[in-house]
């Protein structure tokens, strides 16, 4: 990728992060989002202020909550599903560093999170997860590897501590004024 190109694509991100996240506005948000930025955003999916966005391979499905503070790293694909609850402060990440080479040579993988995922606070997932439909990630766990449908982690790094019921019906939808929790 050449340098100009390079630089456009960060003052985006740059302005997205810095101006348009703290905007207390979701529609203007998500228009920058989606038109600038190239992020798909689902019907009544709500992404909350102050969240850090970088790189555009992003999609949101319907019904889906990014809440206040969330990294989403989009360098590689990150996809999102339907009726998702991403809790404060999240850590979505598609690409690190691999600790035993010479070169801190780059390590990158697809994340994909299923349907009627809860994802709790200050959580962390690490490059190419697929977290399965239903499942539950505890606060502060630390995702490392797949996690199967309809299971309940926690911990770091994550286990399967219990399973969820299969029966989900709920569709979530939050938009709380500003950055509060009021609606």
């Amino acid at each position: 990728m050449d340098l100009l190109r390079r630089l456009k694509i960060a003052g985006f991100l740059y302005f997205c992060n810095h101006f348009v996240m703290k905007v207390p506005v979701y529609s203007f948000r998500h228009w920058y989002l989606k038109r600038v930025c190239g992020i798909k955003i689902g019907h009544d999916s709500s992404i909350h202020m102050n969240c850090f966005i970088t790189g555009a391979k992003i999609r949101i499905g319907d019904n889906t909550v990014i809440n206040r503070q969330c990294y989403l790293d989009g360098r590689v694909s990150l996809t999102i599903g339907n009726n998702v609850n991403v809790s404060h402060q999240v850590l979505i990440q598609t690409l690190t560093h691999d600790p035993q080479s010479p070169d801190f040579s780059c390590i990158e993988g697809p994340v994909k999170i299923e349907d009627h995922v809860w994802i709790g606070t200050r959580a962390i997932i690490l490059p190419g997860v697929t977290i399965g439909e239903g499942a539950v990630v505890g606060a502060g766990g630390v995702v490392t590897r797949d996690v199967p449908p309809y299971s309940i982690v926690a911990g770091s790094p994550a286990r399967v501590i219990k399973e969820r019921t299969r029966q989900l019906r709920y569709e979530t939808r939050y938009f709380p004024f500003f950055d509060t929790d009021i609606q």
